[in-house]
């Protein structure tokens, strides 16, 4: 389903073989309030779209909007491409409320291992998180939005752990989380979304965002830049597409998300 389109149908959710991803935190992690998935009203206020064709049909080779939103809605992966016919990324992504241990060891083994959290601006106002560098801020918009670095001041040892880090992501995806939670730096990267989401740039950051909200989950999402393993240069659509196979994720175009 793309962005732009009215309401979602309610089919049932589609099976997905991968199994769930998310685990419990073992019971020495700070205790952080996530919201459920709750289908909410934004969630079906999206506009028709007048892109020609049908929209709801992805890009050849390419997975559903709705398979993708499933798949979050399961805490478990999406891989988003941003540009699947020339210079690519591909990201991991997942809900931010859903992780774990094990869901985040397994962004670092197939990812860059700089893992990143999607967040709204009310959130990192509410966080006191500014920006790293003012300057994005009056620059070009295409430009990540980057703030300081954080980890959780509770329950974790350096921080640099996918435990630890797990963590770091409750913290931040918690709405009841408050400043004195974080210590700064750390080794999670939040990232600012702007409004308007891929509309307004279309991104990885706003694409992830976007898709969480449309799995009817807290808008704070968890992602991470697909590597090659052979060479360290960012994984080709090719290369990105043999993944989502071999470990059952939907992989989407964040053009397919736009129109």
């Amino acid at each position: 389903m793309p962005l732009l389109t009215q309401g979602r149908r309610n089919d049932p959710l589609d099976e997905n073989k991968n199994g769930p991803i998310s685990q419990e935190l073992n019971g020495s992690s700070a205790s952080f309030t996530t919201v459920g998935a709750e289908i909410t009203q934004e969630t079906g206020d999206f506009f028709s779209s007048d892109a020609e064709g049908d929209p709801d049909k992805p890009t050849e080779g390419f997975s559903s909007i709705e398979d993708a939103i499933n798949s979050l809605r399961e805490g478990k992966f999406v891989i988003a491409v941003d540009d699947e016919k020339g210079d690519n990324e591909g990201d991991l992504i997942m809900a931010a409320d859903q992780a774990s241990p094990e869901s985040i060891a397994f962004m670092i083994r197939n990812g860059s291992g700089i893992i990143s959290v999607g967040m709204k601006e009310e959130d990192l106002e509410r966080l006191m998180l500014p920006m790293m560098s003012p300057v994005t801020e009056i620059g070009d918009i295409s430009a990540t939005a980057s703030t300081v670095t954080v980890d959780a001041r509770v329950g974790i040892s350096t921080g640099v752990s996918a435990a630890d880090r797990a963590k770091t992501i409750l913290a931040l995806a918690s709405p009841d989380s408050k400043p004195s939670d974080l210590r700064r730096p750390g080794h999670i990267f939040p990232l600012k979304y702007r409004n308007g989401g891929v509309l307004k740039r279309a991104g990885h950051t706003e694409a992830s965002v976007d898709l969480v909200a449309l799995a009817g989950l807290r808008p704070v999402s968890v992602l991470s830049s697909i590597i090659d393993p052979k060479d360290g240069s960012m994984a080709s659509t090719p290369a990105l597409k043999q993944m989502a196979l071999e470990h059952d994720i939907p992989i989407v175009s964040i053009a397919d998300l736009i129109r």
